[in-house]
């Protein structure tokens, strides 16, 4: 036999558990590896793009908010009376430092409609400074003149702009009236710085590590990072990835489309990190989860499938071992097992209704063979003395016919002639010569018949001594016998009378034959209905209860019967089991108590009664042999062994004994 054949269910299951979930673990790792860890690292160059997009628009907020102050500013009439020189208090009132500080305004020009400056003012570090140093003026009006000169009423021009001191946000809007109205008379630009201040306050709103680099200027960029991020221009992106972070790379434009900043965001690389982790716990969980699942799906193989499988073989090799056919899985599952078990059951119980039908055929062709035998010798018995009997009855009638005593009556008389009195006393003579040889044929013929008797008697005492054996012993279940017996009670729905079965009857097996265990108890149930039915109650109860008998040695079990009927004085407990005996008023057979004491005692049990008086109930105890697998095991091997050697013809006798007393209790 190969080891594989030779591994059990469960080791087979083990195994193939062992090797599915190794398989599960290395699929899981391949696939975690192959698609999540990805799919981390695209996350988190998105995050990284998306954090410059945040910074860009951080940028363009703080372009946006510019444009919202200048744009509160160019539409006034104040500044325009200003621009057209109507209003000289209006750089008193308004252009001051503090009004700068206030606007978060870095520097701030206004032109008139020629495009000349009335006014400009710089704040470098919160104070004032030359704004040549800025070189702004030149820069703004050597370029395209849409910064200084704007013909749409709701124009503007945003954007950044390169100084000689660093970058700049520009907001320029045309100066109209405070109604929106014209006519343009000139234009206001304002502009913040985007230096560290601003970077850091950037770097607090945006929550993120925000960095600029200027074009041209001196860089920790390497040179052909620079190269590919200035080729791939406005609105695209550039990384550089290493094990601590992605730096992303955005190309920010001036006013005039030329390159000017290039944007940095710094993103930790905290998702690869996170990813990493999620992929080794997922790998743990699987694992952890493949383990439980193992352990518990191997114990619910072994509970649901394995235990009863083994349950299973081990009941079929209890009754292979036992040859008891009446043993019962009885397994209460409603899967596909507890439908083999109860298939299995049904087959067992067929099976031995087989065999029992096949015994009671052979008993009864056995019975029916002896039965012919021995009426065939009786028969043959009984023809002499019938015959001699037949004769006998001639002869008497011959000797009756004599009329020896006229005969004498006539001798007695006086007056009878002397010849008459010859003739009487020739007749006389003759008449016992007649009767004695009458009465030599008669002993001839008793004699016969006394032969004949005692021939018959010869083969009735065979026939009994050959059919005087043991009844067939088996172990039955005890509640079940009781209630096939408790069928003989009569209209016990409609009666008044309550029998109960105590619950504790089912656990309990006793070895007895069968078919005269059920006529005792029937015989004893029938009893009870009948003393509570004499009593004249209109109701009353008939309770059965077992316990285990530990008055002996061996394992014994104890049933009782007990009634509210009649019940009987201590007078009559000495009889009750007594031939001839009965305490029904009518019924003088008194046969059924005492042939359950003689059906038990062949059972190796007994039977006792107790009554605490008359009209008070009664109680009777059956004891018998309990059931044990290896007591009962070893009795049916050696009552098998004498079925075999005698044949089965008591069970006959018994039950066609059960069957008058039935027949005897329906006419009742």
């Amino acid at each position: 036999m190969s080891p594989k054949a030779s591994l059990s269910l469960q080791q087979k299951v083990s195994v193939t558990l062992l090797a599915v979930m190794a398989a599960l673990a290395l699929l899981s790792y391949l696939v975690l590896n192959a698609t999540v860890a990805p799919a981390f690292a695209e996350l988190e160059l998105a995050a990284a793009e998306k954090n410059v997009v945040r910074a860009h628009r951080a940028i363009q907020n703080e372009l946006e908010n510019l444009g919202a102050t200048v744009g509160d500013w160019a539409p006034w009439d104040d500044a325009h009376k200003y621009a057209l020189g109507e209003n000289p208090r209006f750089i008193k009132s308004n252009l001051d430092i503090p009004t700068m500080i206030n606007l978060g305004v870095d520097l701030l020009i206004i032109y008139d409609a020629r495009g000349e400056a009335l006014w400009s003012q710089l704040l470098l570090d919160g104070k004032l400074a030359n704004h040549e140093k800025l070189a702004v003026l030149q820069l703004i009006e050597s370029k395209p003149q849409e910064l200084i000169y704007h013909t749409d009423l709701q124009g503007s021009k945003e954007g950044l702009l390169r100084t000689a001191v660093g970058p700049m946000l520009l907001s320029s809007r045309p100066i109209i009236t405070s109604d929106k109205t014209g006519p343009i008379v000139g234009t206001i630009i304002m502009c913040r710085f985007l230096n560290a201040t601003r970077q850091a306050a950037l770097r607090e709103r945006t929550e993120v590590s925000l960095t600029w680099h200027l074009i041209d200027s001196e860089s920790l960029l390497d040179e052909s990072l620079m190269e590919d991020i200035v080729a791939g221009g406005a609105g695209s992106f550039t990384y550089a990835v290493d094990d601590e972070e992605i730096r992303a790379y955005g190309l920010l434009t001036d006013l005039f489309g030329e390159p000017l900043l290039i944007l940095q965001a710094d993103t930790p690389r905290q998702i690869s990190a996170l990813g990493g982790r999620t992929v080794n716990g997922a790998l743990l969980f699987l694992s952890a989860a493949g383990i439980v699942i193992a352990i518990v799906t191997w114990l619910l193989l072994r509970r649901i499938i394995v235990l009863p499988l083994e349950r299973l073989a081990n009941h079929i090799t209890g009754i292979r071992t036992s040859g008891d056919l009446s043993l019962r899985l009885n397994e209460k599952r409603v899967d596909e097992i507890g439908a083999l078990a109860c298939e299995f059951d049904k087959m067992t119980l067929q099976v031995h209704d087989a065999r029992r039908q096949l015994l009671d055929q052979s008993f009864k062709a056995g019975k029916a063979d002896t039965a012919a035998e021995v009426l065939h010798n009786i028969r043959n018995a009984m023809t002499p003395l019938i015959n001699g009997i037949d004769r006998l009855s001639k002869t008497f009638r011959i000797a009756g016919d004599l009329r020896v005593q006229q005969a004498i009556e006539e001798l007695y008389d006086q007056e009878c002639p002397q010849g008459r009195r010859d003739k009487l006393l020739q007749y006389v003579r003759s008449a016992f010569s007649h009767v004695e040889q009458a009465s030599d044929r008669a002993v001839q013929d008793l004699q016969v018949a006394s032969r004949q008797a005692r021939q018959v008697e010869a083969i009735l005492s065979d026939q009994e001594r050959h059919a005087n054996v043991a009844p067939v012993i088996e172990s039955l279940e005890l509640q079940s016998m009781i209630e096939e017996a408790a069928l003989v009670i009569p209209d016990k729905d409609t009666s008044g009378i309550e029998l109960s079965l105590h619950p504790e009857l089912a656990r309990f097996s006793v070895v007895a034959h069968r078919v005269g265990l059920v006529q005792v108890l029937g015989n004893l149930i029938l009893n009870a209905w009948e003393s509570i039915k004499r009593s004249q109650s209109e109701s009353g109860s008939i309770r059965v209860t077992a316990r285990i008998d530990d008055s002996g040695e061996r394992s014994l079990v104890r049933v009782t019967i007990a009634d509210s009927g009649c019940g009987f004085t201590d007078e009559l407990h000495p009889k009750i089991f007594q031939r001839g005996f009965s305490s029904k008023r009518g019924h003088l057979s008194g046969l059924g108590l005492h042939w359950c004491a003689n059906a038990l005692a062949s059972m190796g049990g007994r039977i006792s009664a107790e009554s605490a008086g008359a009209d008070r109930g009664a109680e009777f105890h059956v004891v018998l042999p309990g059931s044990t697998t290896e007591a009962a095991s070893a009795r049916r091997r050696k009552q098998q062994g004498r079925d075999r050697e005698v044949g089965k013809d008591r069970e006959i006798v018994v039950a066609e004994m059960a069957g008058r007393m039935q027949r005897e209790y329906a006419q009742r």
